[in-house]
């Protein structure tokens, strides 16, 4: 073959394309066995130096063979099918120059556009399972040196030992690793943790033999055995045996220990075994140190845990100043008191935060001298939005060994006790009050009717067309209007007695609404009534809840009396949960709307807009919806009002007594 021979093929950006010569040059440069092809010639042009290993080819041979001698079966077609599907890597088969056939890895890489020149790189199997077994060796032995670092973490100190034991046991490969460490009940070293067969060397190591530990050594067959150790590593037909100290030489803590059976340990046995022994040591004075520290603050420790714990959950404020006045902590009680987080305030001077007693500086200056001061009274301090609350405070100093360590500020909130002192007042008086309102009303009733009686009896004897006749009518009229006002006071003083009974919400609506279509007929109201309930029972007094839908649709009429309207009632299904479905209903006009102002006193006794109405239907209203566990609200804009009763609904399907 001409080797000055150009290969026309490549684009290569020069000015002289490279000759076969040139491009051999570079293949001997690969580290895998290289062959060039030639696919539409169906030839070999080029071999590395890697490939003539691999077959036992000289360059002259391969380069005059076709790829089917090499590729038996599969050829330079067959290898271009597999550049056609996408398979540029893949194992097959090559025959070598004695006949014999041996498995490879073939990466192909084709050099032009056209995959007329195919570089074809050979892999044998072996080679790429020893190279991923060394890849694995390698991970395995990082992973290991991580777990050793890891089990500094541990929190056991024989967990710790044990888990870098396991890690050295795959570092070194060594059958057997022992930690001798101090007995301090013995004197020596005691077999304290062990991986491996650790029966077979001695329990104990004499304090004799500790003064050949202190160094690192190596230990095989064939040298005198002078201690414990090798004497039982020898019985034992162990082929190597390595110590090294644990801890400090001048404070030994313990040996570490390794015995193998290979035929002899490997170079780097030795540095193993020092990072070992250095990781151990640092896990025991690691613990030792953490342990000490824990035994001389487990009692202060202790002591804290109880105070905060007093400081959580006592029901008392309590504040922790510094000798200078400042403040330290507050508990979550007294943060509450006072609104003002512990965080926030820590190292602000406590007058800036006690707003209120003028005495409770002079107290506090007392507590820096040591004086305590066990009840300072009840005073009122501010909160942090400046309202004011009534307290009582306790400020005692605390001294340790004469010196005085801080002041502790203990504050009893009063301001709940005092309300619901105040609350215990307003309802005793309430209930005074509905007493005499009752008993007001019974005996204003009996005069009002006996004068009424009078005028009707004075009309009658007077003449059609008296002057008086009309003086008389509208007497009796306000007599009437007093006579029901009391009749509304008393309905309102006296407490409610419902008869309960399944409701039908629908037919109590419907029934309603029929009694009052003459008269919105007459003020040209038009009423709908739309039922989306699938279940509109509730379990209430018909007559009282009647009485509620009365009031609604009378103010409604009010509202659209002088214009006309639209008066709809909506009765609706109101799913809160599985167990708590309610009944809405809602009573909406297109009246003139309620102001914001009124809106928010309707429910109020005697509280109304209309000259001739007492101010109780809705106050009566909501005591009633209330004793039904229902609720009441109101809506209202410009052009329009809706009210919303939600009452708790029940199977009508079922009884009263069975549910």
């Amino acid at each position: 073959m001409n080797r000055s021979q150009i290969l026309t093929a490549f684009s290569l950006r020069r000015r002289n394309r490279p000759t076969l010569a040139d491009i051999e040059i570079l293949l001997d440069l690969l580290p895998e066995a290289t062959l060039l092809l030639d696919v539409h010639e169906d030839l070999i042009l080029l071999s590395n130096a890697r490939a003539t290993e691999l077959t036992a080819f000289t360059r002259a041979e391969l380069a005059r063979l076709n790829p089917e001698s090499i590729f038996p079966g599969v050829g330079a077609k067959g290898l271009i099918r597999n550049l056609d599907k996408n398979e540029s890597s893949f194992a097959t088969l090559i025959r070598t120059h004695n006949g014999s056939e041996i498995t490879v890895d073939i990466e192909l890489t084709p050099l032009d556009q056209e995959e007329k020149w195919i570089l074809v790189v050979l892999i044998p199997s072996t080679h790429r399972q020893r190279q991923a077994d060394d890849n694995r060796r390698r991970e395995e032995q990082f992973l290991n040196m991580l777990v050793l670092c890891q089990s500094l973490q541990e929190p056991n100190i024989e967990k710790g030992i044990h888990k870098a034991l396991e890690a050295g046991h795959k570092l070194t490969g060594g059958d057997v690793l022992v930690a001798y460490l101090v007995n301090p009940v013995e004197p020596g070293l005691t077999r304290a943790i062990h991986v491996g067969h650790g029966e077979l060397l001695p329990q104990h190591i004499p304090p004799d033999e500790i003064t050949t530990l202190l160094e690192t050594y190596l230990w095989m067959p064939g040298k005198r055995a002078n201690t414990s150790l090798q004497r039982a590593a020898r019985v034992a037909n162990y082929t190597y045996l390595a110590c090294t100290p644990l801890g400090d030489p001048q404070s030994l803590s313990g040996v570490l220990v390794i015995a193998g059976t290979d035929p002899g340990p490997s170079d780097d046995l030795l540095p193993l075994l020092l990072i070992l022994g250095a990781t151990i040591s640092a896990t025991i004075q690691h613990h030792t140190f953490t342990n000490n520290l824990t035994n001389n603050h487990r009692s202060q420790e202790s002591t804290i845990i109880i105070g905060d714990m007093v400081k959580e959950t006592v029901m008392e404020g309590l504040i922790q100043l510094a000798p200078d006045l400042t403040i330290v902590e507050m508990n979550p009680f007294a943060e509450m008191a006072l609104g003002f987080a512990s965080l926030e305030v820590s190292g602000q001077p406590i007058d800036n935060i006690l707003v209120g007693p003028d005495n409770l500086i002079p107290a506090l200056q007392a507590a820096q001298q040591g004086i305590p001061t066990h009840n300072l009274g009840n005073v009122h301090l501010h909160r942090r939005d400046g309202v004011a609350f009534l307290a009582q405070l306790r400020i005692l100093p605390s001294i340790v060994s004469d010196q005085l360590e801080g002041i502790l500020i203990f504050l009893r909130d009063l301001s709940e006790h005092e309300q619901v002192q105040l609350r215990n007042q307003q309802l005793e008086q309430r209930a005074i009050l509905g007493e005499v309102t009752a008993i007001f009303a019974h005996e204003v009733r009996n005069p009002i009717n006996n004068i009424s009686t009078g005028l009707q009896l004075m009309a009658m004897n007077l003449q059609e067309g008296d002057s008086q006749r009309e003086l008389i009518s509208r007497l009796d009229q306000d007599c009437n209007r007093v006579a029901h006002l009391i009749d509304s006071i008393l309905s309102f003083a006296r407490p409610a007695e419902h008869k309960i009974e399944l409701v039908d919400i629908n037919l109590l609506i419907d029934r309603l609404l029929e009694r009052w279509r003459p008269r919105m007929a007459r003020v040209k109201i038009q009423h709908h009534l739309l039922n989306a309930s699938k279940n509109p029972y509730v379990s209430g007094d018909s007559r009282a809840l009647e009485q509620v839908f009365t009031n609604l649709v009378s103010n409604a009429v009010q509202a659209m009396n002088d214009q006309g309207g639209t008066l709809s009632v909506t009765i609706r299904n109101q799913s809160i949960n599985k167990e708590n479905d309610q009944v809405e209903i809602s009573v909406a006009d297109n009246g003139p709307g309620i102001s914001e102002e009124h809106r928010q006193r309707i429910f109020e006794p005697f509280f109304t807009t209309n000259k001739n109405g007492t101010g109780l239907g809705l106050a009566i209203a909501k005591r009633i919806i209330s004793a039904h566990k229902g609720v009441i609200n109101v809506t209202s804009v410009p052009g329009g009002t809706v009210f919303q009763v939600l009452l708790p609904s029940v199977d009508g399907n079922k009884t009263l007594d069975s549910k």
